[in-house]
């Protein structure tokens, strides 16, 4: 696992911990202040050499030489557009304190957050884990007498390596059938074991929908479609809530009927013009484009597109707060 850039924190957060992405960035700026870890608005997933050392001394301290591979892990993003200027999040210093020992000094949130950071830190520099893939049969025997039998298919975990300091979530995977059994895992047995069963259940296979999304699956997938920036992602998830495009049923985001409107007119052109302004903006910053580029794109696109884009409509689309109808 590599350490967290802004949208892996905030989709761990939100999966975890049931966090949404502003809550998660409060309580990173609040931890960040106090210094207790690095800047969180990142899309790196580098480490410093002394924060590398810190994690494979952390690892090796509390769970043995055997946890720790031989040379250290590098890693390298994925994401569209990244700028890398800072490194990943991760505890503060050369040398990492452990939440127990930064327990008195944190509220109950904060403690949440920095457990789940210098656990994703430190299992960044830890040997993989082993898995053996394994199909078990059940012979079992009905109240009439008659033989069957129950099969699970899943995986026995032989080696622990970074599962041991932060273990593996699966994440919700609808509309895939095999996904469920491919990632459940099992207890170690052997042949021959007596298996005490408390509950069992009948399970259909049936192809499913794909699950609505939540504020982490959201901020995935503007991650990958390149919208926003790390500083963004939470301002444009609460953008489209306080407009009513979408509201929380649960942790899901559903859409309104207001939102129905909005999607088929403008998602298209919102797509491809805050892409294109985004892209247009990094080459601004780096000196390969001048930002009267930036403007005549923008009147040009009103033009083609026939959108009737206002600037303060620009502004929220650089700010990652969306167009409005004009």
């Amino acid at each position: 696992k590599a350490p967290f850039t802004t949208s892996t924190m905030q989709q761990d957060a939100g999966s975890r911990l049931g966090w949404g992405a502003q809550l998660t960035m409060r309580v990173a700026q609040r931890l960040y202040e106090n210094g207790f870890i690095t800047y969180m608005r990142t899309d790196s997933v580098t480490l410093s050499q002394s924060a590398i050392n810190a994690a494979r001394d952390s690892a090796k301290t509390l769970y043995g030489a055997d946890y720790v591979p031989a040379t250290p892990r590098v890693y390298e993003g994925k994401t569209k557009n990244a700028q890398e200027a800072h490194e990943a999040i991760r505890p503060a210093g050369d040398t990492f304190k452990t939440p127990g020992e930064l327990a008195p000094e944190l509220s109950r949130d904060e403690f949440a957050l920095y457990d789940l950071i210098w656990k994703r830190t430190v299992a960044s520099q830890m040997a993989d884990a082993k898995k053996m893939q394994m199909r078990v049969d059940f012979d079992v025997e009905t109240k009439s007498g008659a033989a069957a039998i129950f099969r699970a298919n899943g995986s026995v975990v032989t080696f622990p390596g970074f599962l041991a300091a932060y273990d593996e979530i699966v994440e919700d995977k609808s509309g895939e059938e095999t996904a469920n059994e491919t990632d459940r895992r099992l207890p170690p047995m052997k042949v021959g074991d007596s298996i005490k069963v408390s509950n069992y259940t009948c399970e259909g296979h049936e192809t499913k929908p794909p699950a609505r999304y939540t504020e982490p699956t959201l901020v995935k997938k503007l991650e990958e479609l390149g919208i926003g920036r790390p500083s963004t992602f939470a301002s444009i998830i609460s953008t489209i809530q306080d407009r009513g495009y979408v509201a929380k049923r649960g942790r899901a985001l559903v859409p309104t009927f207001l939102d129905a409107k909005f999607a088929v007119v403008w998602e298209p052109v919102w797509l491809f013009v805050a892409t294109a302004i985004n892209l247009l903006v990094e080459l601004v910053f780096i000196g390969k484009v001048e930002i009267v580029t930036v403007i005549e794109f923008v009147l040009q696109s009103t033009e083609l597109l026939k959108v009737p884009f206002t600037w303060s409509s620009v502004i929220r689309l650089l700010t990652g707060g969306g167009v409005s109808e004009a």
